[in-house]
């Protein structure tokens, strides 16, 4: 439970705060004595101390706002967060819970990582954002900050073509944002945004585009639109080897989580890529992951009857050809 405290002087305190979260040196200067804030902090005591020198006006647990508000109080006046908070208040959806909050200060400031805090000082500081009531990275500079952070290229492809199908940044601004930045950790970074630049729009197609190529399979577009003769839509499709005509999909929704419609819509859609010539597989994401050797012999199964079949009547547009 939280609970406020009850000091003579407790309005003018939560005045002197930020949605409670308050500076030490500012209590100081209120006129409490040090040694009697950190009592308060003490285990059943009114207050908690959230940060070294930061402390929050109630013994509950913190808010992620209380936390955000904490890391900047920390940083000192000029930082501002990146990484997933400031992505998540610049209209990211797709973000994973973190206790930890990245802010960016100015590299001539003697500053360091504490608690849940990671503090990143750099000499490349970004003009701030108001974002909520706080000073936010810009998105493209947030994002790689996350970015560089992760090492998991799926978890990296999913946080980089959210902003990009959501047409909120341009590959190019993660591109020259990358080149701009420091070097460190970009490695993954960088084969994501090539996979993005092709059409990638999720990290279960990235891991699929990923483990075609590994695999050393034929030539293939990636996240193509295919178009009847007369110019009308046909479909987007994950994968397509043009030279036979045979369509890979990685369905985005295993089957025992599909509602029937669902279900429905992909049998529609498959059944009129079949009725154009097309040789369809289809794998689910966990059979990537779990049954490797049996997807590629599916795939090896259905190129053999492609390759017996006359051309599909379709038309290719955007996707990269992609050689293994």
């Amino acid at each position: 439970m939280r609970r406020a405290t009850r000091t003579i002087d407790s309005d003018r305190l939560v005045a002197a705060s930020i949605e409670g979260v308050i500076a030490v040196r500012t209590l100081v200067a209120l006129g409490m004595d040090e040694t009697t804030v950190y009592r308060r902090c003490r285990y059943g005591g009114p207050w908690r101390r959230l940060l070294p020198g930061i402390i929050v006006l109630h013994n509950g647990t913190p808010t992620r706002r209380e936390r955000e508000i904490a890391a900047l109080l920390y940083g000192g006046p000029d930082a501002v967060l990146t990484g997933t908070a400031a992505c998540r208040h610049l209209g990211l959806r797709r973000l994973p819970e973190d206790e930890t909050v990245h802010v960016l200060v100015p590299d001539h400031r003697q500053v360091r990582s504490a608690g849940f805090v990671v503090v990143e000082r750099t000499t490349r500081m970004p003009r701030a954002l108001e974002r909520d009531g706080l000073a936010c990275a810009p998105l493209v500079r947030a994002v790689l900050d996350e970015a560089r952070r992760r090492r998991n290229p799926t978890s990296i492809s999913a946080l980089l073509a959210e902003p990009v199908q959501q047409r909120m940044l341009l590959v190019e601004q993660l591109e020259e944002e990358l080149e701009a930045g420091c070097r460190r950790g970009t490695a993954a970074p960088r084969a994501v945004l090539r996979a993005v630049q092709a059409g990638v729009r999720s990290a279960a197609e990235f891991e699929a585009r990923e483990w075609w190529v590994a695999r050393g399979l034929p030539a293939a577009r990636f996240d193509v639109r295919l178009l009847r003769p007369d110019g009308r839509f046909l479909a987007l499709v994950d994968v397509y080897v043009e030279e036979v005509g045979l369509v890979w999909e990685v369905d985005s929704v295993e089957e025992h989580f599909a509602t029937p419609d669902q279900v429905e819509t992909t049998a529609r859609r498959q059944r009129l890529l079949r009725d154009v010539g097309l040789v369809v597989v289809s794998s689910r994401p966990t059979q990537v992951r779990d049954d490797p050797d049996g997807v590629e012999r599916d795939l090896d199964q259905g190129l053999a009857i492609a390759a017996q079949l006359p051309a599909p009547d379709v038309l290719v547009v955007d996707g990269i050809a992609q050689r293994a």
